[in-house]
């Protein structure tokens, strides 16, 4: 029997409540959406149903479109795979209904789940709900109309801003925005929605159709002026993503020509980007980050994560530092461990230096940043470690001095505390080679800056205990990281990867290529930064000890390039020293 996906309940009131009831997120796959028109359908149609209320079920309004229709879509290159309900759900079911229609919005309204609540006649929302459309992160446009309403509703600068930064709004500022028409309690979501579809039915709430808005689209010329500089930051920020372009194209036909026009180019547009190369990668992207939360023997078998409420950081340069900021963004204390006085002054100086440059880019509040320097306690010695559940050493690439540190830490942690490995090339085996505690020995490999890149390798040998990767793998997720779990070799799977990648342009090089045309290329080509600014990045001394690992394990496949050894002689170690 086929699992019920949308309910309609009519009230004393003549209110029909259309909930949707696609658990975990009320994720709008085929059957859903054929399902919320069947039921809108049978609310206009009855004759003791004055309004209609359209909501989620438990405490979500709607995560959106299920993305694994588009899945099947690159399967079958087949676009007829998606239903056309742009036109035929949104505006014909929803917009132009004889019975006004209000979205009870708790929780989350992202993506076709906003759209949705977008092309009803009024929005009430539960506290701190999540807006968003977040469709560009998979390399298409939103497709339920929302390039043309949400303009109309919070005007074009900032529906712009949202649907390119990506970023979630609360409901609280979709209130003082005109996106939100009241905010009630949890409690009070459903009655007051009831009432406010009744009052609009007797006409004492103006029935709004969002598509009819132009109050608050600027004039031809400013909108123009308006999306130009849209276009020009887009091309700056997003050079390799057509869709962005597109997305700017589409809002600009339906300022020009009219909300009707501007769907119509949507519903084209849509079709003709979820084909391109672009969404096939990131839909790739957005399903192979998911799978990494899957791993066989650790996650599915019944284990539960233990609470990681300390951890000491042994280290404190650029990836010990960057380290440590993300377990104190995300309310975990930490004791950061150095070898003297100078070096421990200076790694404290990089945390602090990092969580201030959070309050002025990225808009960390001061009260949030002074909470999380609170919980960093320094150390010159093993005094503090008693009573760790976790440490990261953050050492430079030294097998000797690795080995010293966890055989020194065997001793002076507690019996479950989780001993992880910051490095980046060196077999795991190795480094705990002069222990007894093989079972808890893991890798933590971070990408610098560690408080800003998103992945995370962990590494585990044959003899890691599934328990001590699940502890890691959760203080991952708690820290916002992409944790992904890999087997253990010379250089895992990142820099394994990367080798080659690197070998070529040293290659290059040592032909008499420019380094600094190389990185432009690499830059043009689509990747943030080009291998040179990115061993500049990482320290140069961090290249030249991977570099020795690595052609220690594929001396048949290693260029040795005298670059790096040459600048370290200059004194010139990356971003490291400065120079």
């Amino acid at each position: 029997m086929a699992k019920v996906k949308v309910t309609l309940e009519v009230g004393n009131d003549g209110v029909a409540v259309i909930t949707i009831f696609n658990p975990p997120v009320n994720a709008l796959d085929i059957p859903t959406v054929a399902s919320l028109k069947e039921k809108f359908e049978e609310a206009v149609r009855r004759n003791d149903v004055k309004a209609i209320v359209l909501t989620g079920n438990a405490g979500r309004f709607s995560a959106g479109f299920d993305i694994n229709v588009f899945g099947k879509v690159h399967e079958s290159g087949d676009v007829l795979v998606m239903p056309d309900v742009s036109f035929d759900l949104v505006l014909n079911t929803l917009e132009n209904s004889k019975k006004p229609v209000v979205a009870a919005v708790e929780g989350l309204a992202l993506g076709g789940g906003l759209e949705l609540a977008l092309g009803c006649h009024a929005r009430i929302a539960a506290p701190r709900a999540q807006l968003s459309l977040p469709e560009l992160s998979l390399g298409v446009i939103p497709g339920f109309g929302g390039t043309q309403r949400l303009p109309r509703l919070v005007g074009l600068q900032k529906a712009i801003e949202m649907m390119l930064s990506l970023k979630p709004i609360l409901s609280e500022e979709g209130k003082k925005l005109g996106l939100i028409d009241a905010i009630v309690s949890p409690q009070e979501l459903l009655k007051v929605s009831r009432s406010w579809a009744l009052e609009i039915a007797d006409r004492r709430k103006p029935w709004l159709r969002s598509l009819h808005r132009t109050d608050k689209l600027a004039s031809l010329s400013e909108a123009r002026e308006i999306l130009k500089v849209a276009r020009q930051q887009a091309r700056k920020n997003a050079p390799n993503m057509p869709h962005h372009q597109a997305c700017l194209n589409v809002i600009e036909d339906g300022i020009v020509h009219g909300g009707y026009s501007g769907l119509l180019m949507e519903a084209k547009v849509s079709k003709e980007l979820l084909l391109a190369d672009t969404a096939r990668g990131l839909v790739h992207v957005f399903f192979a980050q998911r799978a990494t939360s899957k791993v066989p023997n650790v996650t599915d078998v019944g284990l539960k994560p233990r609470q990681i409420k300390k951890v000491a950081v042994i280290g404190g340069g650029l990836m010990g530092s960057g380290i440590a900021t993300a377990l104190l963004l995300s309310n975990i204390s930490v004791v950061l461990k150095e070898v003297n006085f100078e070096y421990l002054q200076k790694g404290i100086e990089k945390i602090e230096g990092n969580v201030k440059g959070l309050v002025t880019r990225r808009g960390l509040t001061q009260d949030k940043a002074q909470k999380a320097l609170a919980l960093l306690k320094d150390s010159l010695d093993y005094s503090d470690f008693k009573d760790v559940d976790m440490v990261i050493e953050a050492v430079i690439e030294s097998v000797p001095l690795k080995q010293k540190i966890f055989s020194e830490l065997e001793n002076v942690c507690p019996p479950h505390c989780v001993l992880a490995t910051n490095t980046s090339t060196i077999d795991l085996n190795v480094v705990g080679e002069k222990t007894n505690s093989h079972d808890r020995i893991v890798g933590a490999h971070f990408f610098s800056p560690a408080h800003v890149m998103p992945l995370l390798e962990i590494v585990r040998t044959e003899k890691t205990s599934a328990q001590v990767i699940l502890d890691l793998f959760t203080v991952g997720k708690i820290i916002k990281k992409v944790p992904v779990v890999v087997g253990n070799c010379t250089g895992f799977a990142a820099n394994r990867a990367f080798f080659p990648y690197s070998q070529s342009a040293h290659l290059l090089v040592n032909s008499g290529v420019d380094v600094f045309r190389i990185d432009r290329i690499i830059r043009d080509f689509g990747l943030p930064m080009g291998p040179f600014q990115l061993q500049d990045l990482g320290g140069y001394g961090v290249a030249l000890a991977a570099g020795k690992e690595l052609s220690r394990a594929f001396p048949d496949r290693t260029f040795k390039s005298p670059l790096v050894e040459i600048l370290i002689k200059n004194g010139r170690n990356g971003k490291n020293n400065g120079k």
